[in-house]
């Protein structure tokens, strides 16, 4: 069967959308570990994952960073629903979980130490709106972490799809973030498409 009928990815819903965002949490794995790989984990640090999914990210996050408060936000009802369940033993105890848009983050300025998104930014209406939030409530120096499973279009088989969706390259990603005011912007790409793109507050 196949996942894009039963629900969209950008937004999942349903059965169906819990089902998926449970896949997901194992199918980016492999992202999650190349990727994170690239970061600077301290103790205590205040993370925040954009668009969190199932919750995968979280939890890994909450391991690499001792004492870390780590929130995460999707704007879809179901996605937090699944992953604060994914995250209960450290729910409201060091995960903090909430429904809400990346457009307008409900944090207030200079918060965080880390930002992530993973496999998210291909469903933001507007992505410049986004980057701007996320370095609005990253803290002087703090770090944007953008993680993608392809890093163009032509990597891409998804003629399929029945849900708007925007595949960037690296080199698009790096010039919205330079024109938004984040600097030390760095790409990272792997043979097999794997994305990682940063930049610092």
């Amino acid at each position: 069967m196949d996942d894009w009928k039963v629900a969209n990815p950008g937004k999942p819903v349903g059965e169906g959308g819990r089902q998926m965002v449970q896949r997901m949490n194992d199918s980016h794995k492999p992202l999650r570990d190349w990727a994170f790989s690239f970061l600077e984990w301290k103790h205590a640090m205040w993370i925040l994952d954009v668009g969190c999914g199932g919750g995968a990210a979280i939890y890994e996050m909450l391991r690499l960073s001792k004492d870390s408060m780590v929130h995460g936000i999707d704007y879809s009802a179901d996605c937090v629903a699944a992953a604060s369940e994914y995250n209960a033993p450290d729910l409201y105890f060091r995960a903090f979980i909430e429904e809400g848009d990346v457009g307008a983050l409900p944090y207030d300025a200079d918060k965080f130490d880390l930002v992530t998104a993973v496999e998210t930014v291909y469903f933001w209406p507007d992505l410049s709106a986004g980057m701007k939030q996320i370095l609005r409530v990253l803290k002087p120096g703090g770090t944007f972490a953008i993680l993608c499973e392809v890093d163009g279009p032509e990597r891409m088989d998804w003629d399929k799809v029945n849900f708007d969706i925007k595949v960037y390259r690296p080199e698009e990603l790096k010039e919205l973030l330079e024109q938004i005011g984040f600097v030390d912007v760095e790409t990272h790409v792997k043979e097999n498409g794997y994305m990682l793109v940063t930049g610092k507050k």
